[in-house]
């Protein structure tokens, strides 16, 4: 039998409670190292531009893991859309520093373009949370 930490139950917990928000999930996520190694959590809520497809953000989103995975403590990522339209997007890292010091480079990056057009950015929120092992 596993050996389940309280840490790995809250992990599961939060993403499966993300997944039942969600009307539909993506079933894709990006995830090069273990999720244990993560200690902050970045939400992200959003709208994409009115007009927007859905189905090419979420091309756009396929097209993301290749440059989050390369970032300094980028742990995991995974995007659910809500009932009401809007889209969650929760981002595990290392660090409260490296996921604070990834989102402007990732606004910056010039291969990030065509993802931050379809995202509607006054919409946008950011909030940062610490993952506790106890």
């Amino acid at each position: 039998m596993k050996n389940l930490t309280l840490k790995s139950i809250v992990l599961t917990v939060a993403i499966a409670a993300a997944s039942l928000s969600a009307t539909t999930s993506t079933a894709f996520a990006a995830q090069p190292v273990p999720i244990t190694q993560a200690a902050t959590v970045e939400y992200m809520h959003f709208n994409l531009v009115k007009g927007a497809n859905p189905d090419d953000f979420l091309r756009e989103t396929l097209a993301m893991d290749s440059i989050l995975e390369n970032y300094k403590g980028f742990v995991a990522r995974h995007l659910a859309r809500n009932s009401d339209g809007s889209w969650v997007e929760v981002v595990y890292w290392k660090t409260l520093k490296d996921a604070e010091e990834a989102l402007p480079r990732f606004v910056k990056d010039e291969r990030t373009k065509g993802f931050l057009s379809l995202v509607d950015g006054d919409s946008l929120s950011v909030k940062y949370s610490t993952l506790f092992e106890y």
